[in-house]
């Protein structure tokens, strides 16, 4: 019996689109960009960012490091941020309304490779039925802030030890496969969830 669901955020609440992320970059001289933004698996930099390693500075600097010379000065932290933001689309509103249905029978939480950038930008997203972001889960692991990233065994079993979970009775959904094969070898149901699927029939189907 399913007790407790795991939410990932992008790709799964949040829309993702990759393409309008890498254009946005374009527009202002990062023209490589894509090669560090993998859908599933986050790597170099970028990762280092997702994982708390680097502060947000950081992150923005080494960014301008790889805009074209003739361009770089003339950039704005400003514009990287909203360069960032293109990746991250609008929560439809059926699936906030479903996480409030959910709430009041299952533990809810979310697990989410991600950094300070999305939060702030997908914190107002959730505010569109007047609640915070907190207030739809009982918990918030996001791994910037545990220095630990999917889809590596300790970031769940961190999951498991701080909420206090039985991963048998715990339906975790994710759009990565490599985060879904982790939480199932690691005893988790699972849902390998498709941005083109309705997200309350996809996890009705498996909780009825």
């Amino acid at each position: 019996m399913i007790k407790n669901i795991v939410f990932d955020l992008g790709g799964v609440l949040v829309g993702l689109n990759r393409g309008a992320c890498e254009e946005a970059f374009r527009q202002i001289g990062f023209n490589d960009f894509g090669k560090i933004l993998n859908e599933y698996v986050q790597g170099g930099f970028f990762l280092e960012y997702e994982k708390g390693e680097i502060s947000t500075e950081e992150f923005i600097d080494i960014i301008r490091s790889y805009i074209d010379p003739q361009m770089r000065e003339s950039v704005t932290n400003t514009q990287i941020v909203d360069a960032m933001g293109a990746f991250l689309e609008d929560i439809p509103g059926y699936k906030l309304d479903y996480l409030i249905e959910l709430n009041k029978r299952y533990r809810l939480f979310m697990l989410s490779n991600t950094n300070p950038i999305a939060i702030e930008i997908v914190r107002p997203l959730f505010l569109t039925r007047g609640i915070p972001i907190e207030s739809y889960f009982e918990e918030l692991f996001l791994s910037y802030q545990m220095k630990m990233a999917k889809p590596d065994d300790v970031i769940f079993e961190n999951v498991i030890k701080s909420a206090g979970l039985d991963a048998s009775q715990t339906l975790f959904v994710d759009d990565s496969p490599l985060n879904i094969e982790t939480a199932k070898r690691l005893g988790f149901k699972t849902l390998l969830y498709s941005p083109l699927d309705n997200l309350t029939d996809e996890v009705n189907r498996i909780l009825c």
